[in-house]
């Protein structure tokens, strides 16, 4: 028993060091991919349906392609509908992880019949140096909401786990204040990036309120047009809920709302408001949120 749990270790060990060569192998696309992100619960999945319906880019359901040693071909397969098979070959024959996803680009591109790839994955603003040595024609969008919105958020949503070939929603408790330095964490790594012409910082809340505005200055830097039908559809809603009288999120398919700003006032406890206050008020200040 104990030379079977030795050998599985090794073999561990082996294939992680396999999957970081893959990772850090030399590469450099000529492709201008759509590189999106922020901390969780930001509106990142707002933006990409969005995006998805521009008539040049494909925004699909997140990938985590850009992220060390974390997405799941199986999944893949069944959310962009491609033959797992066909996958397993793309990926066999891609010399490097940034090869594989320029060929996975192509690929639902093509099914789309559109001629740019955006990816969302909240974690990409962990690695946009990564992401930036090899694809230098890349744009980032960097989502921000309040912090203080953001961490009721995280706190009270599931995290997604693939279990025998199904993602399965898993609640897993922690500190408040580690949701407020996952924000903290998350949002300072994007800013660095601020003065780069590849980059460009959207508010959550600026987005739900006037989407077209935001939109536009999006466009501009990640070279899209701003196209005037597609931003036609893309409307601001008031608040609805359900028979209830409980306020319902975002149709994310259609219109965008916001039901969800500024729930932190209902939601968070005195104790809990302090705390994250007290450990983001120095970043909500300079993200110009109201303290």
């Amino acid at each position: 028993m104990a030379g079977s749990l030795l050998l599985t270790r090794v073999r561990n060990r082996i294939e992680r060091v396999r999957l970081h060569r893959w990772r850090m192998a030399a590469y450099s696309s000529n492709e201008a991919h759509i590189v999106m992100g922020g901390a969780p619960r930001s509106g990142t999945t707002v933006l990409r349906r969005i995006l998805d319906r521009h008539p040049d880019i494909r925004a699909g359901a997140e990938t985590k392609l850009f992220v060390p040693a974390a997405f799941n071909l199986e999944f893949l397969a069944t959310a962009y509908d491609v033959p797992l098979a066909e996958l397993q070959a793309l990926r066999q024959a891609a010399p490097s992880q940034a090869a594989f996803i320029d060929a996975f680009a192509a690929r639902v591109r093509a099914d789309a019949g559109k001629v740019r790839w955006a990816e969302k994955t909240p974690q990409n603003i962990r690695h946009l140096d990564w992401i930036a040595e090899r694809f230098p024609r890349a744009s980032f969008v960097h989502i921000i909401r309040d912090g203080r919105d953001a961490v009721c958020s995280m706190r009270t949503h599931p995290d997604w786990r693939w279990v025998d070939g199904a993602w399965q929603k898993v609640l897993v408790e922690r500190p408040i204040a580690w949701y407020a330095r996952r924000w903290l964490d998350d949002t300072a790594a994007g800013m660095a990036w601020r003065g780069d012409a590849r980059y460009v910082q959207i508010r959550y809340e600026d987005l739900v309120a006037d989407p077209a505005s935001v939109l536009r200055e999006v466009c501009a830097v990640i070279g899209a047009e701003a196209d005037p039908a597609w931003l036609a559809t893309v409307t601001t809603t008031a608040a609805a809920t359900d028979d209830a009288g409980q306020t319902k999120r975002p149709d994310y398919e259609g219109d965008v709302s916001g039901a969800s700003v500024g729930r932190w006032r209902a939601d968070l406890e005195a104790d809990d408001r302090r705390e994250v206050e007290r450990l983001c008020g120095p970043r909500l200040r300079e993200l110009c949120y109201e303290i």
